[in-house]
């Protein structure tokens, strides 16, 4: 037992010897007294002064987690792990080609490739630019022309260039900034809808938006968002975006954000064509859509306002007056995810505790056929080839990347972008499990380990639990794979607050509810400790982004259970969202600090406050990322800045920024190992040692 108590401590690792300036500050918001004398690093004027800070931070860290032996073995197995194989992304038809993301073996970022009659070739590569990374790409109808929207340094702000397809050269002018996840939109062979965002002179370019119409290149023209009239006008934080269906008569616009709902918009494409959309309002946000398509004349509406996992409504377009929605399907039982149309129907992904299946309302009617799936997996999403003939969508299970397959009525092929795995992902387990939480609720888990038999490891527990997206459904994640395959566990707890179990589920978890996704998450670290997979202290919390409100603050009400909490680019101070560049997007989602009920809900959700109240803490490893526009470095900066505060002996707290990522989404995969090399190296050194090695 000695030699167990002790083992912590005879590692190298200690915090960083450079503290930043706490400067005291109060203020009572609401009625709550708070202390932040963090609170400078959210000033602009000084944001040298906090880079400085994470600059050096990081440095100490890296420099004692290199002189540990097992790092080197870390990076071997991560580079395995990311660089095996060639793994497929976003596979779209348009003009007889298909075109596709493709991450080749040892690639640092994926190329776009279009394959025809004469084969596979590359068509873009963004590593002729370094640093440059492909968020998002959109082919014409005819196949002609791609408009590849491109961002450097994991910013994910970036702009768009026009490529031909037949020569790969470059047309017509770049146009940005425009955020990284709105795809292009083409309206036929020439002309294409990009939403970018504000020059800063309107305000906040995040919260300043518009969809703009250009024909191939030449100078755009606003057709909705920021700034336009009547129903062409989006309201801060919303998103305008545009979706245009295969060869429609009519295109969506759809007012977003942070949110599980949007309000819905229609315009005779004619009419967008022309530069003079007509612009109509069919839902708002009391109608709880969250996703929409068109087949012919007919909008069909995923819902859940009457039925919580969901249901299909239609309405009627019309030039002179558009219909009422009306019922057309549900599946009790089953949550619905999303739809897409194609010329055979309306097909619906429905889910149960993360499994997916695929449904069939032909020509939009009911009853609904199922599409026999080749193999259990995820359906990441629905896609219509640009001539409505086909559906296009890619199956992904926990240790296989993604396998494309075509759909025609309930008919499935697969295509030719196959994706290999690592093999050394086949040697694990994979066991769906419940936890029984507080309040008798039952949570969905799934456990990934390489050795099914009972025997406790150390564990790494991760849970999202935010704007209804769910934590339990296959996803191919090499870089956390790498943690089983090397000998520990892998849980995913489905809290509340996902949407595990539709719309209730989602509602039950966040806001003001998010101590009930607080409490699912302890009742699956206790799972993990009653069937004997894991022992009281031997676990770590982990959550990324929203997932800072979630693990670290459950995290610190158990520190019998948890040694190691690791936020990861984390909302790690949700009291002040609204001095974060992207925090008004999150008010719906999270609460609104301008009201009394927002305010204490957030509270409740602030890891900084939980970590000031709390009677004893684990051990950090927090990352950030300094090109991140989601969310703030000084999130981060500040829950670790507290904790060195407190100076609790034996305690250990390191931070990693890095200067070349943003919130993780088109990092280079060389960035990816080192970042979590140096987050396992630190487990490994700080959770308790299993029996075998006491």
């Amino acid at each position: 037992m000695l030699a167990a108590a002790s083992a912590a401590a005879q590692v190298p690792l200690a915090s960083p010897t450079a503290r930043p300036a706490a400067e005291p500050f109060e203020e009572t918001r609401h009625g709550l007294r708070l202390s932040d004398p963090y609170r400078w690093m959210e000033d602009p004027a000084r944001e040298a002064e906090l880079v400085a800070w994470l600059t050096a931070a990081t440095r100490d860290g890296q420099a004692r987690l290199a002189a540990l032996p097992q790092r080197a073995a870390w990076v071997d197995t991560l580079r395995a792990a990311l660089g095996s194989g060639t793994r497929y992304a976003d596979v779209q038809e348009a003009g007889g080609r298909r075109f596709a993301r493709r991450t080749d073996p040892g690639a640092q970022t994926a190329v776009l490739v279009v394959r025809d009659a004469a084969g596979e070739r590359v068509l873009f590569d963004p590593a002729q630019d370094p640093g440059l990374a492909i968020h998002a790409y959109a082919p014409a109808p005819d196949g002609r022309h791609v408009a590849v929207l491109a961002a450097r340094g994991g910013s994910e702000i970036g702009e768009v260039r026009f490529l031909d397809t037949a020569s790969g050269a470059e047309r017509g002018q770049r146009f940005g900034p425009m955020w990284g996840e709105f795809r292009p939109q083409w309206l036929d062979g020439r002309r294409v809808v990009l939403t970018r965002m504000g020059d800063g002179r309107a305000g906040d370019p995040m919260e300043t938006m518009q969809a703009q119409l250009t024909t191939l290149g030449a100078d755009p023209v606003p057709v909705f968002g920021q700034g336009q009239l009547g129903a062409a006008a989006t309201t801060a934080p919303e998103f305008p975006v545009l979706l245009q269906q295969p060869a429609g008569r009519w295109t969506l616009g759809l007012a977003a954000g942070a949110r599980a709902d949007a309000r819905v918009m229609v315009t005779p494409t004619a009419a967008l064509q022309a530069g003079r959309p007509r612009w109509r309002a069919l839902a708002g946000y009391e109608d709880q859509v969250t996703g929409a398509t068109v087949l012919g004349d007919t909008l069909y509406l995923l819902s859940t306002r009457t039925r919580p996992e969901g249901e299909v409504l239609a309405v009627r377009l019309d030039p002179r007056g558009h219909g009422r929605p009306r019922p057309v399907w549900h599946a009790p039982g089953l949550a619905l995810t999303t739809l897409a149309a194609t010329r055979d129907g309306v097909y619906v992904v429905g889910m149960r505790d993360g499994v997916h299946r695929l449904l069939l309302l032909p020509g939009g009617r009911a009853p609904a056929r199922a599409v026999a799936l080749p193999e259990e997996g995820a359906i990441e999403a629905l896609g219509s080839s640009a001539d409505g003939r086909r559906l296009l969508f890619p199956l992904a299970g926990w240790t296989r990347p993604r396998r494309f397959h075509a759909a025609e009525g309930t008919r499935v092929t697969p295509t030719a972008f196959v994706s290999t795995a690592w093999a050394a992902a086949a040697t694990l387990d994979i066991r769906r499990d419940e936890a029984v939480s507080a309040d008798g609720s039952r949570v969905p888990m799934v456990v990934i380990r390489r050795d099914a038999a009972p025997g406790p490891q150390a564990v790494l527990l991760e849970a999202y639990g935010s704007y209804g997206e769910p934590s339990t459904v296959p996803g191919y994640l090499p870089s956390l794979l790498a943690w089983a395959v090397r000998g520990h566990t892998l849980a995913l707890c489905g809290t509340r607050g996902g949407n595990e179990r539709g719309r209730a589920w989602h509602e039950a978890g966040r806001a003001a509810a998010k101590p009930n996704a607080h409490a699912d998450y302890l009742a699956c670290a206790q799972r993990l400790v009653d069937t004997g997979r894991t022992e009281p202290g031997r676990l770590a919390a982990t959550g990324t982004s929203a997932g800072g409100l979630l693990s670290p603050v459950a995290a610190l009400q158990r520190p019998d259970l948890f040694s190691v909490i690791v936020p990861r680019v984390a909302i790690a101070n949700a009291t002040r969202l609204e001095a974060m560049r992207n925090g008004p997007n999150q008010f719906a989602e999270m609460g609104d600090p301008r009201t009394e009920a927002g305010f204490r809900a957030l509270a409740a959700q602030d890891a900084v406050l939980a970590l000031q109240a709390a009677p004893r803490l684990p051990d950090l490893f927090v990352t950030v990322g300094l090109n991140d526009q989601r969310v703030a470095p000084w999130m981060g900066a500040k829950f670790a800045a507290t904790a060195l505060a407190r100076d609790q002996p034996g305690q250990v707290t390191m931070l990693r920024a890095d200067a070349e990522a943003g919130h993780g989404i088109g990092s280079m995969a060389d960035g990816l190992v080192q970042e979590f090399a140096d987050t396992y190296t630190f487990l490994e050194a700080r959770l308790p040692p299993g029996p075998a090695a006491r």
